[in-house]
């Protein structure tokens, strides 16, 4: 992999600051509005995290490096909890979904309407039952006509075979969206609990109020020390 050219700042004919693509400066707010769909959350969100990304300028005076932001590159939106998962696994896993705002080229971003992705799953755990049955129903149709139109034994045996598989299949397929389900559940959990979590402890951090649960301290128990030899006994 090459090497990235280096480039010395250029002082900008403006305001004399310095000036390079590399500048820049991030800032983090908390925001608080009205219920926010945000992208892979099925909680509508009353508060989140904002992350901007500017373009900045340098200028030294008064022997410090005075820094000032200039135009937004990207501006996102995560709620409590994906705040808390980026800032928690750096380097694991693929990322963590977030919402974008705005970019440099686009000011306003659409919004992204509240679709739950329960209700996705909730839709898939249909389509997999409803096929499910109506194999089973097939399969039970073919083994009912072989029986009763007397096809024989040969014939009797694959529908009966036929009905074990559709059966057999059932089951596996049930409990594997049944498992995605109770997944999609507990992801919404966790999201809804690291939410009220981070609520608490800023409100906790703002008014200085003490925590509502505490471990209890105690005095632990001191240890007997070794039992004195008998050469390290003296008469009174």
């Amino acid at each position: 992999m090459s090497r990235r050219p280096v480039q010395d700042p250029e002082i900008g004919q403006e305001h004399g600051d310095e000036i390079h693509p590399a500048f820049g400066v991030a800032v983090v707010t908390r925001t608080s509005g009205s219920g926010r769909s945000l992208f892979q959350s099925d909680l509508l969100h009353n508060e989140t995290i904002s992350l901007s990304v500017h373009e900045a300028t340098r200028k030294r005076n008064l022997s410090h490096d005075w820094v000032h932001r200039r135009q937004e590159i990207v501006s996102i939106e995560m709620s409590l909890a994906q705040w808390g998962s980026l800032v928690s696994s750096m380097g694991l896993g693929s990322g963590v979904p977030v919402t974008i705002r705005r970019t440099e080229h686009d000011a306003f971003v659409p919004e992204i309407p509240h679709q739950p992705r329960t209700a996705e799953s909730l839709r898939e755990v249909r389509e997999v039952t409803d096929r499910m049955y109506a194999e089973v129903r097939a399969a039970t149709a073919v083994l009912h006509e072989a029986i009763h139109e007397k096809k024989g034994v040969r014939a009797t045996k694959e529908a009966l075979n036929a009905l074990e598989r559709s059966v057999a299949g059932a089951g596996s397929n049930a409990q594997f969206t049944v498992d995605s389900l109770v997944e999609a559940g507990e992801q919404v959990v966790a999201q809804a609990r690291a939410d009220i979590e981070a609520h608490v402890l800023e409100v906790v951090r703002l008014t200085g109020a003490a925590p509502s649960v505490e471990a209890s301290s105690f005095d632990a128990p001191a240890l007997p020390g070794p039992a004195p030899g008998r050469e390290g006994r003296t008469d009174a």
